[in-house]
């Protein structure tokens, strides 16, 4: 019971304080500076199949909680099958879909940070039994020290890259660098750089919050 408790406890630390932070730089190719783009599908350049499906979500999410549409690689282009370059345009243009986002995920790691001991506090506790006619006092004395360990904090980098489906063209790229704290993770790292970069791009203009309709073609067989 008490694993329990301690497991919900630790999640509910990781929800309330978990937070992560990013920093993106971002550059728009000058032909786009008055371009809108308004239906996206997003591709995570990943072999690792968790991270893919973990980003490609996040950020349609992102995308379409300010209402823009936008569609998971993974779903239309699925790894278990092979495309023809024909096929994957026929797939665009069937989904209406005029860009597309490609996301590289660069170095990852941890940091490792010493918290140093700023105090502690003592606190003596006593106790009385008695047993027939003995009594006997006792007491016990708990220190607790404020700091005095090491904790890890999650980062990783980011490149983002959006192209323009009719001609191929590289319309605008970013470079991020995502922090958490100590009580975050991987997933805290994730959800800040996707929701970072989708006001980005609609701070750049690339995109306007607006109105979408979810409806996707099946992959080609």
């Amino acid at each position: 019971m008490k694993i329990i408790i301690l497991i919900l406890y630790t999640s509910l630390l990781i929800g309330f304080f978990g937070c992560a932070s990013t920093n993106i730089t971002s550059f728009i190719d000058p032909d786009y500076k008055t371009t809108n783009f308004t239906r996206v599908l997003i591709i995570a350049n990943l072999s690792d199949l968790q991270w893919r499906q973990q980003i490609e979500s996040r950020l349609v999410q992102e995308f379409r909680d300010n209402g823009i549409f936008a569609l998971e690689g993974i779903n239309l282009f699925p790894p278990t099958r092979e495309f023809t370059e024909q096929e994957k345009i026929d797939l665009l243009i069937q989904n209406k879909i005029d860009s597309y986002i490609l996301i590289d995920v660069g170095e990852t790691g941890t940091e490792q940070v010493y918290i140093p001991q700023t105090g502690s506090s003592t606190k003596t506790e006593g106790s009385v039994s008695v047993h027939g006619k003995t009594t006997t006092y006792s007491e016990e004395t708990r220190t607790t020290n404020y700091g005095g360990y090491t904790v890890s904090k999650p980062w990783a980098k980011f490149d983002a890259k959006l192209f323009d489906v009719s001609n191929g063209q590289n319309a605008w790229i970013a470079s991020a660098f995502t922090s958490g704290n100590a009580y975050a993770n991987h997933n805290t790292v994730i959800n800040s750089f996707c929701g970072k970069t989708v006001k980005q791009l609609i701070k750049d203009g690339v995109f306007k919050k607006g109105t979408y309709k979810v409806e996707m073609k099946k992959s080609a067989k």
